[in-house]
């Protein structure tokens, strides 16, 4: 049976449902109003709005910064400073937020909200204030960050309320905003407008709570998912049940129950609970490390080539769990270059790496049979620092797959897939691998693409925990 934490608070009408061992949860963990201090207040455009200027808190002037603008839900204009909390927008201040993003400026304006001679709360977020908002926040970096270095990236986030207005905004900018964060919003857009944040290489994170009270997951959300996963970058956070940092089911009763549309409570924890474990092994560090691999240019990104038996596309964030399954194994990991895994935290690092260099081809395997990712593979010109290959124009390969699926002729069937593709838009003159001697089933997979020996060396792990005799096959076209 449930326990609850407060027998006088009101009974969630799914309290019956949770799991067994489960708690709710009737208020977030955290301090409201722990950073309300470092921001300031200005308007424009007749609005008010909150701003945290990272260049009066120890970070450098003269440098662009990304500005994260945080749009607040229903009646929440209405709390004054606390709107900074409500909006999700608070923590992003913190000195621990500001050193993970490597600092940003934070914007939350406000809607003109008010209640009429009925009580009913009117001009919240909605169309009239489009062009208002936009030529707001042009006039805060203006003001604000222009004279001091200026704004890389803007990510739009909105609460509630706020998410169907981050839609709106993005749907009339898309050539604005780089990155797209609604909370709490089943109102997704149609096709044409998901192509046209597409083509402006605009990054969509959708949080949204399976259980939402005020909005249909499974008959708004759900249908979309097959367009919304062929997106660029596209990442769903849908948890079965919002939690609390403590982590019991959040419960927020205000004559209604909405503890599973308050998404953006554990949101504005970075997605990481009290105890520092994480909310989703998708995002085993928290959602910061989310927003700083959308900040990143990745101008170099692979396109997706298909065999017969495989999908040969790019990995992207969303594939750290299928990442973790192979670099977490002893017996793939066991003559690689980098240590085995021990969690999935442990691929954040690589895969924010990836594309940012021309020359750099690193596909993700996927078997289409079950439609898994199993692998990867890659192409990689030579760059400073290897200076006896780059000497040589050597282009080396590398390759990974999950233990399970070896003995397929998967690897040489990526592989050889990979050199032909690259060798059609680089002049490739030499490829070359190494294998450790003792494994020679990664040998077997260079003679089968046509490489022969070239010459004997040594290889040591990035931990220096272990090191290798190898040998090096190349092949000249």
């Amino acid at each position: 049976m449930a326990k609850t934490e407060e027998n006088s608070k009101p009974t969630p009408p799914w309290a019956d449902q949770i799991p067994e061992g489960a708690f709710i949860s009737y208020a977030p963990t955290y301090k409201v109003g722990e950073y309300f201090n470092l921001f300031k207040n200005d308007s424009a455009n007749g609005m008010k709005y909150y701003f945290f200027d990272p260049t009066e808190h120890g970070f450098e002037k003269g440098k662009v910064y990304p500005v994260l603008i945080f749009l607040h839900g229903y009646t929440n204009a209405l709390e004054g400073d606390v709107c900074i909390n409500y909006s999700g927008a608070e923590f992003f201040a913190s000195p621990d937020y500001q050193k993970k993003l490597g600092g940003a400026y934070v914007l939350v304006p406000l809607a003109n909200e008010k209640r009429d001679s009925e009580g009913k709360v009117v001009d919240s977020w909605g169309e009239p204030y489009i062009n208002p908002l936009y030529e707001l926040i042009k006039e805060f970096i203006s003001k604000y960050a222009g004279p001091k270095g200026g704004v890389s990236k803007k990510l739009l986030w909105g609460n509630s309320r706020g998410a169907d207005m981050c839609f709106q905004m993005g749907t009339k900018f898309p050539e604005f905003f780089d990155v797209l964060m609604p909370v709490g919003d089943s109102d997704i857009p149609g096709d044409e407008v998901l192509d046209s944040f597409d083509e402006n290489n605009v990054s969509l994170f959708l949080a949204i709570g399976k259980r939402d009270e005020f909005n249909d997951y499974y008959g708004e959300v759900v249908p979309r998912l097959s367009r919304l996963n062929k997106m660029k970058n596209f990442f769903l956070f849908d948890p079965d049940w919002v939690c609390n940092g403590d982590k019991g089911i959040a419960s927020i009763n205000f004559g209604t129950e909405m503890g599973q549309h308050c998404l953006v409570n554990p949101m504005a924890c970075n997605l990481i609970f009290d105890d520092g474990t994480a909310m989703s092994d998708r995002l085993p560090r928290g959602l910061i490390d989310w927003i700083n691999y959308a900040f990143t240019d990745r101008p170099h990104l692979v396109e997706v080539i298909e065999t017969e038996r495989l999908i040969l596309r790019p990995l992207t964030f969303d594939d750290l769990p299928a990442i973790f399954k192979w670099t977490g194994d002893e017996n793939t990991a066991r003559y690689m270059m980098y240590p085995q895994y021990k969690s999935t935290a442990d691929g954040v690092d690589w895969i924010n790496s990836l594309y940012q260099k021309d020359g750099n081809l690193e596909y993700g395997i996927v078997w289409k049979e079950t439609g898994e990712l199993i692998g990867s593979g890659g192409i990689y010109k030579q760059q400073p620092g290897h200076e006896d290959m780059v000497k040589r124009d050597l282009w080396s390969i590398g390759y990974n797959l999950r233990h399970d699926m070896w003995g397929k002729g998967i690897t040489t069937e990526a592989m050889r897939t990979i050199i032909d593709y690259a060798r059609a838009h680089y002049e490739i003159k030499t490829i070359a691998g190494s294998f450790a001697n003792e494994n020679t089933a990664s040998g077997h997979v260079m003679e089968k693409l046509g490489m022969t020996y070239l010459e004997d060396s040594e290889y040591s792990k990035f931990d220096g925990s272990a090191t290798f005799k190898c040998k090096t096959y190349a092949k000249k076209f």
